[in-house]
């Protein structure tokens, strides 16, 4: 099961450019795995740019699985996974 959330988050990124935590509801969730990774073109009949998504195990006080997404420049916490 996955929630969809759609809200924008704060992200941080390491040297090899991967997020090791991100901000969401001004909480800090830190990254302890990047489970996968994947493109989708957004308005792709629009020539619309590319999304990149990111699906992590973060922990705050209980760990979790989250997908991050980057579009340009803006990144959101797309869906949180059960």
């Amino acid at each position: 099961m996955s929630r969809l959330i759609n809200e924008p988050v704060t992200v941080h990124l390491g040297q090899d450019s991967l997020p090791t935590a991100f901000i969401w509801r001004r909480r800090l969730y830190r990254v302890t795995d990047v489970l996968s990774w994947w493109r989708e073109p957004a308005s792709w009949w629009h020539g619309g740019p590319i999304k990149l998504l990111i699906r992590v195990n973060a922990v705050n006080k209980a760990a979790g699985i989250y997908e991050l997404s980057r579009l340009n420049s803006h990144w959101s916490l797309d869906r949180l996974l059960d």
